[in-house]
């Protein structure tokens, strides 16, 4: 069985369990939709939701974080990743000083680094080191919007190009361009899963 890029499980999204958006809080933590990215590998349906939580009882820190697909087609249903797209595509974060959580988020060779921090009014939010078209940084970029894009080879998409977003920076201009990554020398090898099912869910 021939392994398969990255680029391709971005595509497909398994069968498993799934969760409707608007039920993702519970008693003790508050959800929070704190980043949504698209894609142009194909199947528009299905998003990237980066979700935080944040407890009821202790609203001054973020307590933890899922990525995971969502199917903008059935009432942001979410899915988690299959097994063998979690081996390829790594996400991590830890506490920082500041009651948020840094971020890791690692495929095709290429980590992104960002935290997630409360604003102000006790918001979960996404800051990026971002990347301007016109070939300027920004620090601290509080993102709204992502769009994941992907590398091509003749039309077809191979691995992940870059990760556009939509940010604001601290003087409160609205920004484009793409999140800065760390080229990584080796990366993880998919393995499929015998009898693994790739049909979407």
């Amino acid at each position: 069985m021939p392994l398969l890029p990255l680029a391709l499980l971005l595509v497909i999204a398994d069968r498993g369990d799934s969760t409707r958006g608007g039920n993702l809080s519970t008693q003790r933590l508050r959800h929070h939709e704190v980043l949504r990215i698209d894609r142009d590998f194909g199947m528009p349906k299905w998003e990237l939701a980066l979700d935080g939580w944040v407890p009821h009882d202790d609203p001054g820190a973020v307590e933890t974080l899922k990525l995971w697909w969502v199917n903008v087609e059935d009432d942001d249903r979410r899915k988690p990743f299959a097994s063998y797209l979690r081996r390829v595509l790594e996400f991590g974060f830890e506490p920082t000083s500041r009651g948020g959580l840094a971020v890791r988020l690692a495929g095709d060779r290429k980590e992104y680094a960002f935290t997630v921090e409360l604003d102000a009014s006790g918001v979960p939010a996404v800051h990026a080191t971002v990347d301007l078209d016109d070939g300027s940084r920004i620090e601290r970029c509080r993102c709204e919007r992502g769009r994941l894009l992907a590398r091509r080879v003749l039309g077809m998409p191979i691995g992940i190009a870059n990760l556009r977003v939509r940010c604001t920076d601290t003087a409160g201009v609205a920004r484009d361009g793409a999140v800065v990554f760390r080229e990584l020398a080796k990366g993880p090898v998919y393995a499929p899963e015998p009898g693994a099912d790739e049909r979407d869910g």
